[in-house]
């Protein structure tokens, strides 16, 4: 019975002196290096149920249903959208915002 040979793939990643890549570790270097992140924590007022939700980039949301709760969250007033209000991280356009005031 002839012997059995990888493919040229598996043996690239498993010899000596080559460096094997964290696809990972390079994904999530790439994101903090943006200026804006998607992702935050919305927080519901009423029964602080948490939920990480995607902030849309170039929109606010202005009304948000608690999926614990089936409470309506709006924006608190001064705010643009519910993730400025009751997220961890405010909506995009407000981070581009603020971060194109610290630049200048």
């Amino acid at each position: 019975m002839p012997a059995f040979h990888w493919p040229s793939i598996f043996k690239a990643a498993s010899t000596p002196g080559r460096r094997r890549t964290d696809r990972s570790r390079i994904e999530g270097n790439v994101k903090r290096d943006t200026l804006e992140q998607r992702r935050s924590i919305l927080t519901c007022p009423v029964c602080s149920h948490r939920a990480e939700e995607t902030m849309p980039v170039e929109a606010c949301v202005c009304r948000y249903e608690c999926r614990s709760c089936g409470a309506t969250l709006k924006p608190k007033q001064g705010d643009c959208c519910v993730f400025c209000s009751y997220g961890s991280v405010p909506c995009p356009p407000v981070q581009v915002s603020r971060t194109a005031r610290l630049s200048r």
